[in-house]
C-alpha cells in the first residue's frame, strides 16, 4: 500500500489497496482516502442505509450515497 495524504484527516497514512469502484469516483477515493477514513465511511454508509432505508441498486439512492461519501471523505 502506498502512503497518501488523506483529504479527510489530513494525515499521511496508508491508502487503500485498490479502488473501491471501477470509475472516476473510485479513483478519487483511492488517491485521496486513507484506510482508516474509508472504514469510517463504510460504517457511516451502513448507518445511512438503515436510517433512510436505502437500496444501493436504486439509482437515486446510489447517487445520494455517492454525494454523502464525497462530503464525508472531503473528496475534490
Amino acid at each position: 500500500m502506498a502512503q497518501i495524504k488523506c483529504s479527510r484527516c489530513q494525515h499521511k497514512k496508508e491508502g487503500l489497496q485498490e479502488a473501491p469502484f471501477n470509475n472516476e469516483l473510485g479513483q478519487k477515493v483511492l488517491v485521496q482516502t486513507c484506510d482508516k477514513c474509508w472504514k469510517a465511511w463504510v460504517g457511516q454508509q451502513l448507518m445511512l442505509m438503515n436510517e433512510h432505508r436505502l437500496d444501493p441498486i436504486n439509482d437515486e439512492h446510489s447517487k445520494f450515497l455517492d454525494d454523502e461519501m464525497v462530503k464525508f471523505l472531503v473528496l475534490n
